[in-house]
């Protein structure tokens, strides 16, 4: 089972510092946030995993080896980690034969969507196992939408959001780099708008996870207030 942290988007530096200069500490199996399209972001026994399932259409992540009924190849994750700016540092070798498959995310835990229903998380993750997520959303995550503040997604871009560096804090894809590669460069294709449609904030970011008896994911624990509910949206259900 994987150790959860819980860690806000400040951790995002962390892991070129300690990487170089303290290899002799025994750091968590999921450490602290991570950008998976840098180098040294992590110990030199951890590995940046991205958390983010993003597919096309909305669809499930279909993962090496897993079929999944109606599943498409993931845009950030898996086989494409490394155009993801959102990952974590996990010690994968703890984990092997437990995670993903592919070469580019060997051993990494599964990511998943906090916000799926749960048959969703169940096709994804296993029957056994729930969708936590990995990063706490901060408060320039949020926009106010019709029903009040929430998450900023995809969607907003061109209306609530332009979805630049320094707009968001937890945002994937800043300028749509990563979108505009998987598109060939073409940003009047069906694949770069459709990928930029699939961005998201921390709210739909996760692993999957095996938790005890009586254990919750932190942001599912009773009381725990996220920062757009804080703003004004609406409490979790």
């Amino acid at each position: 089972m994987l150790r959860f942290v819980l860690v806000n988007g400040a951790a995002i530096g962390l892991g070129a510092i300690v990487s170089t200069s303290c290899v002799d500490v025994d750091y968590p199996l999921v450490a602290f946030r991570c950008n998976p399209q840098q180098e040294s972001n992590c110990p030199d026994t951890h590995f940046c995993c991205s958390d983010d399932p993003a597919a096309p259409m909305g669809a499930k992540p279909n993962y090496m080896g897993k079929n999944i009924d109606g599943g498409e190849d993931p845009y950030f994750s898996g086989m494409n980690n490394a155009l993801s700016t959102s990952g974590m540092c996990v010690r994968t070798a703890d984990i092997a034969g437990q995670g993903l498959i592919e070469l580019a995310a060997a051993n990494c835990p599964i990511p998943c969507n906090p916000t799926w229903e749960a048959d969703w998380i169940n096709d994804v993750c296993g029957e056994s196992r729930v969708c936590c997520q990995t990063v706490e959303l901060e408060a320039k995550d949020c926009v106010q939408g019709s029903d009040g503040v929430r998450p900023v997604n995809g969607g907003d871009i061109g209306t609530l959001s332009q979805w630049r560096p320094g707009d968001h804090s937890t945002h994937q894809d800043p300028n749509g780099s990563s979108c505009l590669a998987l598109a060939g460069g073409n940003s009047g294709s069906a694949v770069f708008q459709d990928c930029v449609r699939q961005l998201s904030v921390a709210d739909q970011r996760g692993f999957c996870m095996a938790l005890g008896a009586g254990q919750v994911c932190p942001t599912k624990a009773p009381g725990y207030i996220d920062a757009c509910t804080a703003l004004g949206g609406a409490p979790p259900a």
